[in-house]
C-alpha cells in the first residue's frame, strides 16, 4: 500500500496503481490451427485489400481539394498565439510601483477582436491554484526580496492581472469563485464559516466543478474547503469533485500535526483533527507538513489521469495562512531577513513555490502541460499579523482598503494568444467561474454575478466589467457596504470585517500602510489613518490615487458621483437575500466524534 492509504471514492476502485490506465488492447487469435488457408479466409484478405485500397484514394482525393481549398490564404499573415520566450516582452512590477503595460486592445487587429480567442479545439485542463492570505508584496515578481523562482517564471511568461480583486476574507472569496456569485448574493458575506458553525454555501447554486462535471472533467480537490462541513451534502464530494483530500474548515492549528484549534483567536473552546482524504479521517500522516501531503497528492492525481479526458484539479493551498510554520529545508529562502516574522514567511513562500514546481514538473512529465491553462489566485490580502505584506497598499487581509482586497493573480498557458505582459484590465474574483465554463465549451448560468473575461486574459481585450460589489455585510457586529464603480472605490461602515481583529487594531492598525518587513526604510503614502472603526465614510479615484490617500466623500463635485453609487448599493441591498448566520453548534464538537471534525450536526 502506498502512503496514501485506500480510496472510497469509485475513481479509485480496484486497484490504485492502475486508476487512469488506458488498457492495452487484447487480441486473440480466432484460427482453429495447422497451415491450411481456407477459401473463406482468402476472400476475406481480399476484400480488405480492396477496402484499403478505397480509403487511399479517398485520403488522396481529399488532400489535392484540401490544397485547392487553402492557396488563396497561403499569402495571409499568420498569428502565432504561442511566441517562443525569446520573443516576448516581459514586464516585471517593482518593488514599490506598480508597472502599467499599454493596453493590449490597442494593438490588436479589428479581425481579432470578432473571434473567441485562443485554439479551443479542445477543452484544456485547468489547474487553479489558490493561495490562502498571499499579499500583494509577498511573490517575487512584485517584489525581489521574496524567493519565488518558480511563480516568477510562469508570471512573468504569462498575464499578471494588476487590478484583480477578491473579497476580504477566506469564506467570501471561495463562495465567489466557484459559484460566480457575489457572497451578498449568496447570502455568505458576513464574517467566515467558523468551525462550529452549521453554516453552508447552499445547494442551490451551482459550483465550477458540477458545470465543469457535466462537460466531461474530472475534478480533483486538494487543499482547504472553508464553505460548510455541518453537512456531508456541502462537501466537497457532493459538490462536484471526483475526489477530496484535505481541510474541511479554515485553518489549521499546526500544519504538522493537522488539528485545529477554535476559535482562530481568543480562549480555546473545542479541538479537533481536520484532515480527510475523501470521507475518511487521515490518522497517519502526524509529523508531516501538510503542504508536502498536498504536493504528493496533486502529483499522484496527475500520475494516475488519462490525458484525453479533461483534468480541472483544485489547489487551495492553505499556505502562507498563519500560523507561520516553514517546513524544514526552505532556511535558503529567508537569508538576509532579520525580521523573524517575515523570515519565516519567507521560508514558508519558498516551500510553496517548490510546491508549484513539483505540480508543473509533473504536468510537463505527463506531457498534460501544454494543453493546461494555469491559474494563480489569492483569496484575499496578506496579514501584517503573520508577517504578510500588502506594500504599496493599504491595509490588511480582512480590510476593505486595496490591500486587503486587490490581489496577485496570474494566468498561464500556451493557450494564451498574448502574454509576458502586465494585465491591468478590472476583473474579480467570480469572474473565473463563467470564464472557465465558457471556455470548457458550457454556458454559465444566466442570474450569476460572474462575467465572462477570457477574451479580456488571453489577448487584452478591454474588460467587460465596470463594477464590483466588494462588500454588503448587514450583520450588527461589522455592518459596512463597498462598491468599485469605474475608477471610483467607495465604502461606509466598518472597515475592519472580523470583530475578534477589532480589537487588535490598536496595536496593528490595520487602516495603516506598512513597510515590508525586509525593507522599514521603504517610502510610504502620507495619508490620516482612522481613529475609530466606525461611521466610515470614503471615496477614492483608485485609477488617480490607488494607495488611497485622498477622501473625496466631502468634495461637491463627486456628490453625482456619491449618489450614483450609493444608489447601486441600495439596489444590491434591497435585491439580496437574507443573511445567514446562525450560532454555534455544541454538537460540532469534536469530543462527540472521536477527535475529529466530522459532519452530520446540522
Amino acid at each position: 500500500m502506498s502512503r496514501h492509504g485506500t480510496y472510497d471514492n469509485p475513481v479509485y476502485v480496484n486497484s490504485p496503481e492502475d486508476a487512469y490506465v488506458v488498457p492495452e488492447p487484447r487480441y486473440q487469435d480466432s484460427g482453429k490451427g495447422g497451415n491450411t488457408t481456407s477459401k473463406k479466409n482468402i476472400l476475406t484478405l481480399v476484400c480488405l485489400v480492396l477496402v484499403c485500397v478505397t480509403i487511399i484514394a479517398l485520403v488522396l482525393i481529399f488532400a489535392v481539394e484540401w490544397k485547392k481549398d487553402n492557396t488563396a490564404s497561403d499569402s495571409a499573415p499568420v498569428v502565432n498565439s504561442c511566441p517562443p520566450p525569446s520573443e516576448k516582452t516581459t514586464q516585471t512590477p517593482s518593488e514599490t510601483t506598480q508597472t502599467h503595460a499599454t493596453p493590449t486592445s490597442a494593438r490588436l487587429s479589428t479581425e481579432k477582436q470578432d473571434r473567441r480567442c485562443g485554439n479551443l479545439n479542445k477543452p484544456p485542463h485547468i489547474v487553479l491554484l489558490l493561495l490562502d492570505d498571499l499579499g500583494w508584496n509577498d511573490v517575487g515578481y512584485n517584489n525581489p526580496r521574496m524567493k519565488t523562482p518558480v511563480i516568477d517564471e510562469l508570471a512573468t511568461n504569462g498575464v499578471i492581472f494588476s487590478s484583480m480583486y477578491s473579497q476580504p476574507a477566506c469564506t467570501p472569496s471561495r463562495a465567489a469563485l466557484l459559484s460566480g456569485r457575489y457572497p451578498a448574493n449568496a447570502g455568505l458575506q458576513h464574517l467566515v464559516i467558523e468551525e462550529m458553525d452549521p453554516n453552508f454555501l447552499a445547494r442551490n447554486y451551482t459550483l465550477l466543478p458540477e458545470k465543469l462535471k457535466e462537460l466531461g472533467y474530472m475534478n480533483h480537490m486538494v487543499g482547504k474547503w472553508h464553505l460548510g462541513y455541518c453537512d456531508w451534502k456541502y462537501t466537497p464530494l457532493y459538490r462536484g469533485f471526483d475526489s477530496f483530500y484535505g481541510v474541511l474548515n479554515g485553518f489549521l492549528s499546526d500544519y504538522f500535526s493537522h488539528v485545529t484549534n477554535t476559535p482562530f483567536f481568543g480562549p480555546k473552546q473545542a479541538v479537533g483533527l481536520d484532515f480527510r482524504d475523501n470521507t475518511g479521517a487521515v490518522l497517519h500522516e502526524n509529523g508531516t507538513h501538510a503542504t508536502f501531503l498536498f504536493t504528493e497528492r496533486a502529483q499522484m492525481i496527475i500520475e494516475r489521469h488519462n490525458p484525453v479526458v479533461p483534468l480541472f484539479l483544485y489547489l487551495p493551498f492553505l499556505l502562507p495562512h498563519g500560523p507561520i510554520q516553514p517546513p524544514p529545508g526552505f532556511e535558503e529562502s529567508g537569508e538576509g531577513i532579520n525580521d523573524t516574522r517575515r523570515r519565516n514567511y519567507a521560508e514558508v513562500m519558498g516551500a510553496l513555490d517548490n510546491a508549484i514546481g513539483n505540480v508543473t514538473q509533473t504536468l510537463k512529465d505527463k506531457g498534460m502541460w501544454d494543453d493546461t491553462l494555469f491559474i494563480f489566485q489569492s483569496d484575499n490580502g496578506g496579514d501584517i499579523v503573520f508577517g504578510g505584506s500588502n506594500y504599496p497598499y493599504r491595509g490588511n487581509k480582512a480590510t476593505l482598503w486595496e490591500g486587503g482586497i486587490r490581489v496577485p493573480s496570474f494566468v498561464h498557458g500556451r493557450i494564451l494568444e498574448n502574454t509576458g505582459y502586465i494585465n491591468n484590465e478590472l476583473m474579480y474574483i467570480a469572474d473565473w467561474q463563467p470564464t472557465l465554463i465558457k471556455l470548457a465549451g458550457g454556458t454559465p448560468d444566466p442570474d450569476i454575478d460572474g462575467i465572462d473575461q477570457w477574451d479580456t486574459m488571453c489577448r487584452g481585450d478591454p474588460s467587460k466589467r465596470s463594477e464590483i460589489l466588494l462588500q454588503l455585510d448587514t450583520h450588527e457586529s461589522t455592518p459596512a457596504a463597498s462598491l468599485r464603480l469605474g475608477d471610483y472605490k467607495y465604502f461606509e461602515g466598518y472597515y475592519n470585517l472580523v470583530p475578534q481583529r477589532i480589537v487588535l487594531n490598536d496595536q496593528y492598525h490595520f487602516d495603516s500602510w506598512y513597510p515590508p518587513l525586509e525593507n522599514l526604510t521603504a517610502p510610504l503614502p502620507n495619508g490620516t489613518l482612522i481613529q475609530e472603526n466606525v461611521n466610515n465614510t470614503y471615496l477614492f479615484n483608485i485609477k488617480e490615487d490607488p494607495y488611497e490617500t485622498n477622501n473625496l466623500v466631502d468634495d461637491p463635485a463627486m456628490q453625482d458621483k456619491l449618489n450614483e453609487i450609493r444608489a447601486r448599493i441600495q439596489h444590491f441591498r434591497d435585491n439580496a437575500p437574507p443573511l445567514f448566520f446562525p450560532d454555534d453548534e455544541p454538537l460540532s464538537n469534536p469530543i462527540y466524534s472521536n477527535g475529529v471534525w466530522t459532519p452530520g450536526w446540522c
